[in-house]
């Protein structure tokens, strides 16, 4: 019997593709309606104390992590040897990391008393956490495989226990404890399912220096460059909350939360696909550079109009949907509209990067985006609250593009022009012109504004488009139409 043709590059990258993007979709929604409820049924300070206890959990797990993931992905060959040697790391650091903040719970409640519930919840999720940990390491085996119908699956289970238990206990009046148990629910049935049926490797445990070197030398960058990715990403958090209380720091994590479904919608799986692919291609730097652009495009135009779109209606969503409670997050989700666009921009990059084989440039970035950051949330969040954290999240993110950008052009090439600049400048005058002209028509809140200003976002958005990219649609229907557009990513 003749064997059957094992399928393109190309070919699995566009199945992986749309595995990830159908299961972000159902998660994505899961999630919105979960979100939701719990707004609803809870009060800003719960979800403070949660995300203060995320904080600390993140930030042991960033402290043992050494790149031991991404360096998994970027070892072209990991024989017994590397794998018994990179789980033994893993474990050892993993039991370290967590065991420690265990024991540092006491002085955490000290320095926080504000948050009376703050050890309670570090007590039960930092054990949760721990698995959560241990579910990555079959979780990234997947993904350098390309497995992404098993991941979706996963996602779509754990998103739906989640929606199901938390809302139900939030509606039984546990407070807290449902955003604990929903953490807990997430993580119980992503390790199931990971290591079950889904399981890639069988674990052993083992050591082989020559290995633990190589590790340690690849992963010493990347784990700078990942803590001080994390701070950047969590510093607010923790001066919101310390500072400023758990109220303020509730309403600052839901808009964070908001702001980021437009990534959560298609950044986020395509970048999990093209990461993987970026270490296949990373010496052949013509498919690298359609392989990236590709990425790219899809990514900065749909998390533009997701972002655009969602900042006009939000009124209307604070009003109608999760209650005038959370008004005072308006004008700061207002603000992390650029950091919405540019986030999922600058993790394609950090992706990049680190399937190349370049984690320096991203500690350097990140170097010069914390010594920028730290000051500014502190400087802007005294002055303007909240909205002033948001302002300095937006800066430390165009610094971060910018420093990375000359190590961008290095390994790929691309036109900066018609990638960023110009979606950013047409999305930026379609949105501005949808409201005006919106507020002229209709001034209350209600159905018809949100109708209106979505359908001249749109109308003015895809016109902008097809006057300045008509060549570049063009040329996609083409390689659509062709079956080319994704598969050619095998061929030179």
């Amino acid at each position: 019997m003749a064997q059957q043709p094992q399928p393109s590059l190309g070919q699995r990258v566009l199945r992986s593709s749309a595995y990830a993007v159908g299961a972000s979709l159902i998660t994505l929604t899961l999630g919105l309606v979960r979100s939701v409820v719990l707004a609803r049924l809870l009060v800003p300070e719960h979800f403070g104390v949660v995300a203060l206890a995320l904080f600390y959990i993140g930030l042991a797990a960033q402290l043992r992590g050494i790149g031991l993931d991404a360096a998994l992905i970027h070892r072209q060959q990991a024989d017994r040897a590397f794998m018994r040697t990179y789980f033994g790391l893993r474990l050892g650091l993993d039991a370290l990391a967590f065991g420690i903040l265990l024991a540092l719970v006491p002085l955490l409640q000290h320095a926080n008393p504000h948050s009376p519930n703050l050890s309670a919840v570090l007590v039960v999720l930092t054990p949760t956490f721990f698995f959560s940990s241990l579910a990555q390491v079959q979780e990234t085996l997947a993904r350098k495989q390309l497995a992404f119908r098993q991941l979706a699956t996963t996602d779509v289970a754990a998103a739906v226990a989640m929606t199901v238990v938390a809302p139900a206990l939030a509606w039984l009046g546990w407070g807290v404890w449902a955003l604990v148990a929903e953490q807990v629910v997430g993580i119980a049935v992503r390790f199931l399912l990971l290591w079950g049926p889904f399981r890639k490797w069988t674990p052993a445990l083992g050591w082989d220096g020559n290995v633990a070197r190589w590790l340690w030398r690849y992963g010493k960058p990347t784990w700078a460059a990942s803590n001080m990715t994390y701070l950047l990403d969590r510093f607010d958090d923790f001066w919101i909350g310390t500072w400023l209380g758990e109220a303020p720091l509730g309403l600052y994590s839901r808009a964070y939360e908001f702001a980021h479904y437009p990534r959560r919608l298609l950044a986020n799986p395509l970048v999990s696909v093209f990461a993987a692919v970026f270490a296949q291609l990373q010496d052949d730097r013509l498919r690298l550079s359609r392989a990236f652009a590709r990425a790219a495009y899809v990514i900065t135009r749909t998390s533009l109009v997701a972002a655009g779109g969602f900042a006009l209606v939000l009124p209307e969503f604070i009003h109608f949907v999760i209650g005038d409670q959370w008004q005072p997050m308006l004008v700061t989700f207002w603000l992390m509209l650029i950091y919405a666009v540019l986030d999922p921009v600058l993790m394609l990059i950090h992706h990049l990067l680190l399937a190349t084989g370049h984690p320096q440039a991203l500690q350097r970035a990140n170097f010069f985006q914390l010594l920028f950051f730290a000051p500014a949330v502190v400087l802007l969040g005294s002055l303007w609250g909240i909205n002033g954290v948001a302002l300095a999240a937006d800066g430390m993110l165009v610094l971060g593009v910018a420093v990375l950008y000359p190590t961008l052009k290095r390994l790929v090439d691309f036109s900066t022009l018609r990638l960023l600049f110009q979606p950013l400048l047409v999305g930026g005058l379609a949105l501005a012109a949808a409201w005006f002209l919106s507020m002229l028509a209709v001034q209350s809140l209600s159905l018809a504004s949100v109708v209106l200003r979505l359908g001249l976002f749109a109308g003015l958005l895809l016109l902008g488009i097809a006057l300045l990219e008509r060549d570049d649609l063009k040329a996609g229907v083409r390689e659509l139409r062709s079956r080319v557009w994704v598969p050619s990513l095998h061929r030179a």
